[in-house]
């Protein structure tokens, strides 16, 4: 999971073809900011996973923050993290171990909006497994994706916390992207766990029926997931459109909240893929709002600074075939709830009732 710094320094030559910030003529006082493009990169495909930016997008929100959208795919976290790094964009969606370890590594960025509030990998079983922990796992396969994925170390370094050694008393299985091989290789037996990112465990369980998670009910494990950052520059000289861009991600969430036949309307505009089979994106939808859900009420955005301790700390355990973590970082000069109350300043009737007399 380490990130190199001669990566995040050749970053600068990457391929995307990015530019800077710019912004229109000075708005008079207490009207509408002046219009300012900002780049914002995705780990992963646009869609219903990162819905609260494209909603907000297509429903004006941000163009109300004078926020012109330029938002970008990069090839995961580890890459959203160099194109930072190198200057190429200003605001990042990003999961939080990449998070911190580019923070470690010298890259300077603050994470201002919890994107994901609850874990986005867990273990899960089938339902009717005796499994009902990690310690429960020695002697058993668990699967993945593949055995270089990212969110490899981090169960490594839970299932050692638990006792057990991730070299020789589990047997990591790659099952590759499909996720009917992973509901298969389940129900077959081939093996007794996988390791699911929260949207795969909705694929999983539409082909394989519902799965039980021996990882979510623990508050040792709930760890900080996935988080929004900018870079210190914008941090400190744009905080107005980064109050903006918050809200306008609470209004797209509360929307969705509201009225989630709406939210499906606005998204499969940007993703039709996505709705091919109604019933499944009405659960893919769900599961999006519950990983979202804010941790207390009208306070969207809002990180619980212990998750990244929590999450540190595991990072920070050495396995066999890994050092761990070797720079601790302070999570709170790294992650920031100074502007949620801003953000969460908007007039949330006014959501509803949009959303509810919302008619694509």
């Amino acid at each position: 999971m380490r990130i190199s710094r001669s990566l995040v320094l050749a970053s600068i030559a990457c391929s995307l073809a990015l530019a800077a910030p710019t912004t229109s003529a000075q708005a008079p006082a207490g009207a509408a900011p002046p219009v300012k493009k900002f780049r914002v990169l995705l780990p992963f495909r646009d869609g219903i996973t990162f819905f609260p930016i494209s909603t907000a997008n297509q429903l004006g929100y941000l163009k109300e923050e004078g926020i012109d959208l330029d938002l970008q795919v990069a090839n995961g976290s580890s890459a959203v993290v160099q194109q930072l790094a190198a200057g190429n964009a200003q605001i990042g969606v990003i999961l939080a171990p990449n998070t911190l370890l580019g923070f470690a590594e010298g890259v300077k960025y603050k994470g201002f909006y919890d994107f994901l509030t609850k874990n986005s990998f867990d273990v899960r079983v089938a339902a009717d497994s005796p499994v009902a922990k990690l310690a429960d796992l020695k002697g058993k396969n668990i699967g993945t994706i593949d055995l270089t994925r990212g969110d490899l170390p981090l169960l490594r370094a839970q299932l050692q916390r638990t006792g057990i050694n991730p070299s020789r008393d589990v047997t990591f299985v790659a099952l590759g992207p499909a996720m009917n091989m992973h509901a298969a290789a389940l129900k077959d037996g081939k093996v007794q766990a996988l390791n699911l990112s929260w949207n795969n465990t909705v694929s999983v369980e539409s082909v394989g029926g519902k799965l039980k998670c021996i990882t979510c009910d623990s508050q040792e494990l709930q760890l900080a997931s996935e988080t929004t950052v900018a870079t210190d520059a914008v941090f400190r000289s744009d905080r107005r459109y980064l109050i903006g861009f918050g809200r306008a991600l609470a209004k797209a969430t509360l929307f969705a909240e509201t009225n989630l036949d709406a939210a499906i309307a606005v998204m499969k505009k940007v993703a039709p893929q996505e709705h091919t089979d109604p019933a499944y994106t009405k659960v893919f939808f769900n599961a999006a709002l519950a990983i979202m859900k804010p941790r207390q009420p009208g306070k969207y955005g809002m990180h619980d600074i212990g998750g990244w301790d929590r999450l540190q700390d595991f990072m920070s355990v050495p396995t066999e075939g890994a050092t761990g973590m070797t720079t601790k970082v302070d999570t709170k000069q790294l992650i920031t709830n100074e502007l949620i109350d801003e953000i969460n300043k908007f007039d949330a009737d006014a959501v509803r009732k949009q959303a509810r007399e919302f008619k694509g």
